[in-house]
């Protein structure tokens, strides 16, 4: 079974993501950016030194993979919909 699982996403390609593995019923690219905003002690890219650098291609900002998956399996500190971690 192949993993074609992209190296980076974007916000765009990120929410799909997380609806696709069913880590949340429904997000959009608009709400990610409203968690990115909302919960800066939760959301694990950024400036700060303790937060992972968004890697720029072109004018879009992107996240590594693996560790914006990792985040949203200890479930989004937010209300709404989603599935929280059993």
């Amino acid at each position: 079974m192949k993993d074609d699982t992209p190296p980076f996403v974007t916000f765009a390609s990120g929410a799909q993501l997380l609806v696709d593995r069913g880590l949340v019923d429904s997000i959009t690219p608009d709400g990610l950016r409203y968690l990115a905003r909302r919960n800066p002690d939760w959301w694990r890219f950024g400036d700060r030194e303790d937060q992972l650098p968004y890697v720029m291609a072109g004018t879009t900002r992107t996240m590594e993979t693996g560790a914006f998956i990792a985040m949203f399996k200890d479930g989004p500190r937010r209300g709404g919909r989603g599935r929280k971690k059993s």
